[in-house]
């Protein structure tokens, strides 16, 4: 979306539901710096008469807001940029399913690093099922 470029914002998430009258807009705007109250105003403002200047959908409703505290870890440059904060990681190993909750410590390739106390785990990027920021 230009909207978010123009502001300095990065689109995390966006989705688009038509239904007629009761179409709905839902982005959450993320950031090199933590993304506040504030920010999803200037966003909605600028998206809205963005929208309707284009008159696109003729009428809808806008919901702008982060991804949240403990937002969810997609790819290995979210991994990279939270380096040292807390994660809650659910992946396959061989047959089974473990879950490791630890500090990212790096990542080297595709694989991410976490620590749990004195140990080091080492995840492949591909075997993660889901990944979470923890508080």
């Amino acid at each position: 979306m230009a909207v978010a470029g123009d502001l300095g914002y990065l689109i995390y998430e966006a989705n688009l539901l038509f239904k007629g009258r009761n179409s709905s807009v839902v982005v959450r705007i993320d950031g090199h710096t933590p993304i506040s109250h504030s920010d999803c105003e200037a966003f909605s403002r600028e998206l809205s008469r963005r929208l309707d200047e284009a008159g696109i959908l003729p009428e809808y409703s806008l919901e702008v807001s982060s991804p949240g505290l403990r937002r969810r870890l997609r790819s290995v440059e979210e991994f990279r940029r939270f380096r040292g904060s807390s994660a809650k990681v659910i992946f396959r190993d061989g047959d089974a399913q473990r879950v490791v909750k630890g500090k990212i410590e790096g990542v080297d390739g595709a694989s991410i690093s976490l620590r749990d106390g004195d140990d080091v785990l080492a995840v492949d990027f591909e075997s993660i099922k889901s990944a979470n920021l923890e508080l």
